[in-house]
């Protein structure tokens, strides 16, 4: 009886084999937790659409977003672990949110099995062009001298806007007001109208406006500088020592997902990553291609939520 067991799970394991071996067999689901037009949507669907060629099945990108990016983030928690529905993973769902949130719906780690680390890209902290500040020390020196009294806008808590500030405020000790928004385009609207003072914007969505001169940059996150804006220094150069910050975005599957249908995907994700077309793209749109294994990419955003905890902790920042 134990025999026939026995080779009735081993039956069981090599059909499964094969079973993963021809996968997919169907249409891919990738879930971006965030509303259409985004960075997060675009890059995503440039990425799935080479993707699908490279696996010769459609790939559907379905938006879900809501809660800071948790709601979609949720919903393929729930989702079957065949590799069929997939979660675009990014700096808020899978970085930050566990220290702002009191109540998590899932853990970004536990939850899921990470796929590959599509792209990163730099923020830039910007300011009007008659702004006083032509340095980013100029706004240090200021912050430390008038505390509490410069402020910055972002997307929300939880976006890179706001992380990069904060882990900006963490390092130098300073105090500048948080004056959150609907979106990064709303806030910029208000340093050129005078309301805020700056904003580390993503280099998306600031890039046009500094080429139209309508924004300032100061400073960028990164730990090199951007070939988008290869005349501004980094944070780092701008003499705060040890900041680097990029935003992120990945794909992750359901936490149970087979080892094998998880590196399917991560192959067609390289390779889609490497297709000069697709690197045209995400280049242009001032994000860089990253790639690599499911491997290097957990111990990312594992790094990557011990991170954010410090800095939302150090800086007195309570979970709601």
């Amino acid at each position: 009886m134990k025999t026939f067991s026995a080779l009735a799970a081993l039956a069981a394991t090599l059909v499964m084999g094969v079973a993963n071996a021809q996968f997919p067999t169907k249409p891919i689901r990738i879930v971006v937790a965030n509303p259409p037009g985004g960075q997060t949507d675009v890059a995503s669907r440039i990425i799935a659409q080479e993707m699908s060629n490279i696996l010769k099945q459609p790939i559907i990108i379905e938006n879900k977003p809501g809660a800071n990016a948790n709601l979609g983030t949720e919903y393929v928690k729930g989702q079957a672990a065949d590799g069929y529905t997939l979660i675009v993973t990014a700096i808020n769902n899978f970085g930050s949110n566990p220290a702002l949130m009191k109540e998590m719906p899932f853990d970004p780690v536990a939850d899921f099995k990470m796929i590959v680390h599509t792209i990163s890209s730099t923020n830039v902290l910007v300011v009007a062009p008659e702004s006083r500040f032509k340095t980013l020390q100029d706004v240090l020196t200021e912050a430390k001298a008038n505390p509490g009294k410069l402020t910055y806008g972002s997307a929300g808590a939880g976006s890179s806007m706001f992380l990069f500030m904060e882990l900006l405020k963490s390092l130098t000790k300073v105090d500048i007001l948080h004056v959150p928004y609907q979106g990064s385009a709303k806030a910029n609207i208000d340093i050129i109208g005078g309301s805020i003072d700056m904003q580390f914007d993503s280099m998306p969505g600031a890039s046009s406006l500094v080429e139209s001169k309508r924004l300032r940059p100061l400073a960028v996150s990164s730990a090199k500088r951007s070939p988008v804006l290869p005349d501004v220094p980094t944070v780092a150069e701008s003499g705060v020592a040890g900041f680097e910050a990029e935003s992120w975005l990945g794909f992750a599957a359901p936490k149970g997902t087979p080892d094998d249908v998880i590196l399917i995907l991560n192959k067609a994700a390289n390779q889609a990553l490497q297709a000069p077309t697709v690197r045209d793209k995400l280049l242009g749109m001032g994000t860089r291609p990253v790639g690599g294994t499911p491997q290097e990419f957990t111990k990312f955003v594992e790094n990557q939520v011990s991170m954010w905890k410090k800095v939302i902790a150090s800086n007195g920042i309570q979970p709601k």
